[in-house]
């Protein structure tokens, strides 16, 4: 569009310069000859008639004006030799000087153009007719054929603005499906292909896009399940060996001891190690279902004072031994979130374990709740040593652990960011303005009492 409208005021200009142009010489080659006819006159008549002026001023409206060699005048009928410029013309003509150049007649000039030719007799230059030329009438023909002009370029760059948008709605509508299929498996959707149309050249990559983005959610999907088959598979045969172990406990010797308990202590990790990639790959499959759009609406509504209250007792008799204090605080009681109760207690437990394994004789463990306009944010906290700065981000990722853990299995904060998916909801780790630890899950308010 910038182009053709370059090119369009890089035609345009020139034509209506060039009708002004034509339009001006047509005015200025009509009144060079009615100039002769007045000095033709005025040449050969021994006494001049005044009706002549007269009558030209009647006619064309326009003034004129007739002097001697001596610049005095013979008649005139709506010019003066006062007026200005007239003398100079006069002064040239009878000089038999060049014309001056003509000026060119545009939409707003308004002042008289003076004409002035010279009178001869014998060859000998006796005077000067001056006419006052009107331009108002060729002004109003040269706007007339602006205005053409112009409508003619309105048109031309409204049928270009149109055809452009069309053509470039037809080359980009591709584009809009590809971006809302690369936004779906970002963020893990197996949402529709995207609409293979638009050129040739965008057909063939969206159809490869289409295939690329299938290859990918198919091999999503199979890493899924086969973390999810192997976990289950192994589960049968780690039972079988955890039996067979048990069974030697009693005929272990003393020198035996250490190497028969750590065994069971790998067994003890590993056994923990499948029951949590079984309960992660539940909560990926939960939380894809969701952001696919195919998770049944949750109706359940979970009374948090009451979740909270009864996790807190449970792992109370863990806290004793450390010394550890467990405490709820909240300004806005009997807060309610649309999640199933079993799910919430997921999430406390997970966080509830983390600081108490890890934040450390003595300290306090602080869960709290506080109300959002977009749903209410659940927080664990502890006042704890923490974690260093650059290793907080990490806390969430998967078999994720700091460098003196050798309990956990670094799935726990993956597997509690799934299950808030699941729900809408979210997952972060920060630091706690007590100086340890913060988990803080913001889950979807309750719409209705629980």
């Amino acid at each position: 569009m910038t182009l053709l409208l370059i090119a369009t005021a890089a035609l345009a200009i020139p034509l209506a310069l060039s009708l002004a142009d034509h339009r001006t010489n047509v005015l200025h080659t009509e009144r060079d000859r009615q100039l002769t006819t007045l000095a033709d006159i005025a040449a050969g008549a021994s006494a001049l008639d005044t009706d002549l002026v007269e009558r030209y001023h009647r006619v064309y409206g326009e003034g004129a004006l007739i002097v001697d060699a001596d610049g005095r005048t013979l008649a005139g009928a709506g010019l003066s030799v006062t007026d200005p410029g007239v003398t100079t013309a006069a002064e040239r003509a009878v000089s038999d000087a060049p014309a001056a150049p003509r000026t060119r007649i545009l939409p707003w000039t308004q002042r008289p153009i003076l004409e002035a030719k010279g009178i001869r007799r014998n060859g000998e230059l006796v005077g000067a007719v001056v006419l006052g030329v009107d331009p108002a009438a060729a002004a109003h023909d040269i706007t007339v054929d602006w205005l053409w002009i112009a409508a003619g370029c309105i048109v031309l760059l409204g049928v270009a603005a149109v055809t452009a948008q069309s053509v470039t709605r037809w080359v980009l509508r591709p584009l809009v499906g590809l971006e809302r299929a690369v936004e779906d498996m970002t963020g893990g959707i197996a949402g529709q292909p995207a609409h293979v149309s638009g050129p040739p050249e965008l057909r063939r990559f969206t159809s490869a896009f289409n295939a690329m983005a299938q290859a990918v959610h198919a091999s999503l999907d199979h890493q899924r399940r086969l973390i999810a088959d192997a976990s289950h598979q192994l589960r049968n045969p780690l039972a079988a060996v955890r039996l067979r172990a048990d069974t030697l406990e009693d005929h272990v010797t003393d020198s035996g001891r250490p190497t028969y308990e750590s065994m069971s202590a790998e067994l003890d990790r590993l056994e923990n190690l499948l029951a949590q990639l079984l309960r992660l790959a539940r909560a990926e499959e939960a939380s894809h279902s969701h952001r696919s759009g195919l998770a049944a609406a949750v109706h359940d509504s979970t009374d948090l004072d009451s979740v909270v209250e009864q996790r807190l007792d449970f792992w109370q008799a863990t806290a004793d031994p450390n010394e550890q204090r467990l405490r709820f605080e909240t300004a806005h009681p009997h807060l309610a979130v649309q999640m199933p109760r079993h799910d919430v207690e997921q999430l406390l437990d997970i966080a509830l374990d983390n600081a108490l394994r890890y934040s450390g004789t003595g300290t306090t463990v602080t869960v709290s709740t506080v109300p959002t306009d977009a749903g209410i944010d659940l927080t664990i906290s502890d006042n704890g040593p923490g974690l260093p700065a650059d290793a907080v981000p990490q806390a969430a990722n998967r078999f994720w652990r700091g460098h003196d853990d050798s309990e956990g299995t670094g799935l726990g904060l993956a597997i509690a960011t799934e299950i808030a998916a699941a729900h809408g909801g979210l997952a972060s780790v920060g630091r706690s303005p007590d100086g340890g630890l913060a988990v803080r899950y913001h889950l979807p308010a309750s719409t209705s009492c629980p």
